[in-house]
């Protein structure tokens, strides 16, 4: 794969234009606590697990998808409404460029997104997107983004875009096979059909 030549072709960021989203503002008990985003959290099953591993951290979990948005919901509701999880419906680029200030964010979790496989698609992959310029600028010095895979064209194409491009270090590139507890039902489909998963986890350098 050639990726030098793709990789210079990502352009800069050019925010969407503003929707009408209720203002983010982070709970007064969790102002001095780590705050990590879910980018295409589905319906829902990682949010619930972090929640319950991760009490003193507040997650935002956002989902584009409206089904799988209602399925999260409910799973929420279901669980009486964690203080320290945030379900969003709404479009993750434009969400996370109307509401959050730069060095805000602790980690991003891109758990399985689409790998848009096609040649002419590149530019849908988050890791070419000009959007992972604003992940940068919003992620704080040392703070880390997550990327789950089944698709070894995509954990390869990341680990190049990552480190070559983003100038991130590379903290995990790690293979999950069954037995390893699941994320997320995509992972749990993966993992039962004996395919390898990829979690690459990277941070952002001081």
């Amino acid at each position: 794969m050639d990726s030098a030549k793709k990789i210079k072709n990502i352009r800069s960021f050019t925010p969407p234009p503003k929707e009408d989203y209720v203002k983010f503002v982070l709970p007064n008990r969790f102002a001095s606590s780590p705050l990590d985003i879910e980018i295409g959290c589905g319906v829902g099953l990682h949010p619930i697990q972090f929640f319950k591993a991760n009490p003193d951290r507040f997650l935002v979990a956002i989902e584009h998808t409206k089904e799988k948005f209602e399925k999260f919901q409910r799973r929420f509701i279901s669980h009486d409404q964690p203080s320290n999880l945030l379900p969003i419906h709404a479009n993750a680029i434009s969400w996370v460029s109307q509401q959050l200030s730069p060095n805000s964010v602790d980690h991003f979790y891109f758990l399985y997104p689409n790998p848009n496989p096609k040649s002419g698609d590149l530019n849908k992959r988050w890791y070419a997107m000009p959007f992972m310029h604003k992940v940068l600028e919003i992620l704080k010095q040392d703070g880390k983004i997550t990327l789950a895979t089944n698709e070894k064209f995509y954990h390869d194409e990341a680990l190049d875009y990552f480190l070559n491009h983003w100038k991130l270090d590379l903290v995990e590139d790690k293979e999950l096979q069954i037995g390893f507890k699941p994320r997320t039902h995509f992972e749990k489909k993966y993992l039962e059909r004996g395919e390898t998963c990829y979690n690459l986890v990277f941070s952002k350098r001081t």
